[in-house]
C-alpha cells in the first residue's frame, strides 16, 4: 500500500477522489434533476413488502451410479484391462483401444460388452 497520510493533507488534493482541490476548498455540489411522478413506472416504486427471494435449485450432477450398469467409467475400465488411465487416453486418441462412448462434454464411458469383445479379440 502507500504510506499513511498526514492529517493536514486533504485526500482530494492527491487526486484520490476525482478532481484535485486546494486544501479547504469544497467540491461543487451536483444537483439532482427533478423527476415527474408520471415518469416513474409502477415497477420502480418499492412495494410495502419486498418480493420473496427466488430459490434456485442447483443442477444435479450425474454420479457414477446414474450410469447404466453396462457402461463403466475409464477408471473401472482401466482396472478391468489392467492398464493405466493415461494408456486408455492414448488409445482413444490413436483409435486403437476398445470402443468408447462419449457421455456428454468430456465424459467418457466404456460398455462392458465392448471391453469383453476387445479382450476376446486380443487372445491368441
Amino acid at each position: 500500500m502507500g504510506r499513511p497520510l498526514k492529517a493536514d493533507v486533504d485526500q482530494r488534493q492527491l487526486g484520490l477522489f476525482g478532481e484535485s482541490l486546494a486544501l479547504g476548498q469544497k467540491p461543487k455540489a451536483v444537483k439532482a434533476l427533478p423527476v415527474a411522478a408520471a415518469q416513474l413506472a409502477k415497477s420502480d416504486v418499492s412495494p410495502k413488502h419486498p418480493p420473496a427471494p427466488v430459490k434456485v435449485e442447483p443442477v444435479p450432477r450425474k454420479s457414477l451410479s446414474s450410469l447404466p450398469s453396462e457402461v463403466v467409467r475409464p477408471a473401472e475400465a482401466a482396472l478391468v484391462l489392467s492398464v493405466s488411465l493415461s494408456l486408455l487416453k492414448k488409445w482413444r486418441a490413436e483409435g486403437v483401444g476398445p470402443r468408447f462412448v462419449r457421455l456428454g462434454g468430456r465424459a467418457i464411458g466404456y460398455r462392458r460388452a465392448d471391453l469383453s469383445d476387445w479382450i476376446a479379440a486380443r487372445v491368441s
